[in-house]
């Protein structure tokens, strides 16, 4: 009997741990960071990205309208900088619009 528990504590456990290690659902480069939210820019290059780095959010809507950017609503934005390259994990839908909105359950560098 404890060796039945123990075996499926163990799968439950397993399963539980696993859950979380799933593929990211965008990368990108971090454009913007204010108090719970981030502005990405989805596959970004790195030259794209020197070239409009001193741009404002704005004239990068109007000039660069092929630049995928979505705004990730997340609790801990203090940790990111602009610049910084990540793997967003969203927490439900994409809404449409430009730039797109959602909400982020996980972020992390990107290696």
């Amino acid at each position: 009997m404890k060796r039945k528990f123990f075996m499926a504590f163990t799968v439950i456990l397993l399963s539980i741990s696993l859950a979380g290690c799933g593929k990211a659902d965008m990368e990108g480069i971090i454009l913007e960071v204010t108090e719970n939210e981030i502005l990405l820019s989805e596959n970004l290059s790195l030259d794209k990205y020197e070239d409009i780095k001193n741009k404002s959010i704005s004239e990068i809507q109007g000039e660069e309208k092929g630049i995928p950017l979505i705004y990730l609503a997340y609790d801990n934005t203090e940790e990111w900088s602009k610049g910084d390259e990540v793997k967003v994990w969203i927490d439900g839908d994409v809404f449409a619009s430009y730039p797109g909105r959602a909400k982020a359950n996980r972020i992390q560098f990107k290696k």
